[in-house]
């Protein structure tokens, strides 16, 4: 008898279909926030990439050869634009908070860090997006012919990655068995002044 009546009892069914709906509507709440940080996150990161680069094409190098180098040669006469054949070329260098590396045989076989300058881009890049470290930065100089003998400096093609950022949730980082990484974010200009005067 008692049996029977807690089976036809129906008095709980409004508070279960209550609690299934909230759980979703919870669920759903918490996947369009953090959609919209992860969004906020990714144009954060995008507009400290640009703004890194911005800094890097005005401020000084961060590799120290570059403040000075010239492709000016015996081959050719000042004045003559860098592609000119016989010019000298640095090639690309690549740097990290620790060291540069340089690639494609050009003149400066061994580049030196300055970590003042290198330091210069990543802070201004923190200003847009504090969780960016020195060790997400990547700078790069490539040579491009574009600047003319006697100069008396580099007019590179500047490129500032930003990588291995993850993005950070507020509920998924429960649900997720792992961390979500953010795709390499990257931004190329040219070379303007090279020269740290007036940045700060």
């Amino acid at each position: 008898m008692l049996r029977r009546r807690f089976l036809r009892d129906t008095d709980g069914g409004p508070m279960m279909e209550f609690t299934a709906v909230f759980m979703l509507l919870i669920l759903l709440t918490g996947g369009i926030i953090d959609f919209g940080l992860a969004m906020w996150q990714w144009n954060s990161a995008e507009k400290a990439t640009q703004i890194g680069t911005r800094i890097a094409v005005t401020a000084s190098p961060v590799v120290t050869e570059l403040a000075s180098w010239d492709c000016d040669t015996d081959a050719i006469q000042v004045g003559l634009p860098c592609s000119t054949t016989g010019a000298a070329t640095f090639g690309s260098i690549s740097c990290t908070n620790t060291a540069c590396t340089a690639s494609g045989g050009g003149d400066i076989a061994s580049p030196t860090l300055d970590g003042v300058a290198f330091n210069t881009i990543v802070s201004r890049m923190q200003t847009v997006y504090g969780r960016i470290q020195p060790t997400n930065v990547i700078v790069e100089y490539k040579d491009i012919g574009l600047c003319f003998a006697g100069r008396g400096s580099a007019c590179p093609a500047v490129t500032v990655k930003l990588t291995g950022l993850t993005f950070d949730f507020i509920m998924l980082n429960w649900l997720l068995p792992s961390t979500v990484t953010m795709p390499e974010f990257r931004a190329t200009l040219t070379g303007e002044d090279l020269s740290s005067k007036g940045i700060t």
